[in-house]
């Protein structure tokens, strides 16, 4: 009752419509339904994400058994030090879908199509409104467990290193940005999440009227800076789950530390 009265309350409010309907229409529904709707003066809850995130000094590996499992399902990554509203994350999404972020990304072409470990690899860039975590998440073969690690590791070492954005690499990911940009809008659900993104991330109005020019706008330099000053392979926490027996053994030859978790008991 105490976080029901403090969150929500009608000065927090926001509510967003999208339909065949107008302003006009809309108020006085609005009005009749949340018109009344009683305040309090308690002080407001603030949100505080002043505390530094739970992070390993240096890459480490937390290993869940799942016995018999014939895939091992690797999640690593971490949490970045800018938050959603930045301005960067624009270009950083754009260096990970290089990376990880579709089909033909350096990632998924290495494990998938190159070594035939998994059926895909992808890594992401969330942009929430504050804490934004980089995480790149592999199912692969049991066997090849240790393998996809040492793989996926060497592969974001190298983009960050020598091997960054290629021209071709920047032109695809472009002409694919910008060309479904029309596509994400097709729904009313879809435009929604675009005005409540606009609001929450503090975006201008015609926000998403300009991605198309600042997507042509950025160069291969752009996206290799953006991503560089952004992830730190040295320091990523690896979560693997899959069946120990099989795994452990190839984790302890990468030379990088292994704690074995307990899973909760199912009930």
């Amino acid at each position: 009752m105490n976080f029901q009265r403090g969150w929500l309350v009608p000065d927090k409010a926001a509510i967003f419509v999208v339909g065949d309907t107008t302003m006009a229409q809309l108020k006085p529904l609005l009005d009749e339904r949340f018109g009344k709707w009683p305040s309090n003066r308690m002080a407001r809850p603030q949100k505080n994400f002043d505390a530094a995130p739970l992070a390993p000094s240096a890459t480490k590996i937390y290993l869940a058994d799942r016995p018999q499992s014939p895939q091992s399902v690797i999640a690593g990554g971490h949490v970045l030090s800018i938050t959603g509203k930045d301005p960067s994350v624009l270009v950083l999404n754009q260096a990970n879908a290089v990376l990880g972020g579709n089909f033909l990304s350096r990632l998924n072409m290495d494990l998938r199509e190159t070594k035939g470990w998994s059926y895909g690899v992808r890594s992401a860039v969330q942009s929430f409104e504050n804490r934004v975590p980089f995480i790149i998440t592999a199912p692969v073969q049991a066997d090849r467990t240790g393998d996809s690690v040492k793989a996926l590791l060497d592969d974001v070492k190298l983009f960050l290193g020598t091997q960054g954005v290629t021209a071709e690499e920047l032109e695809r990911t472009t002409n694919n940005s910008v060309r479904q940009l029309p596509g994400q809008f097709e729904t009313s659900d879809a435009i929604m999440t675009a005005m409540q993104r606009i609001v929450y991330m503090k975006r201008p109005d015609n926000y998403y009227e300009t991605l198309a020019g600042q997507y042509q706008k950025m160069t291969a330099k752009d996206l290799d800076a953006a991503i560089r000053a952004a992830v730190d392979p040295s320091k990523f926490a690896i979560v693997v789950v899959g069946d120990a027996a099989k795994v452990k053994p190839q984790l302890d030859k990468l030379g990088i530390p292994v704690e074995q978790v307990e899973l909760p008991a199912s009930k």
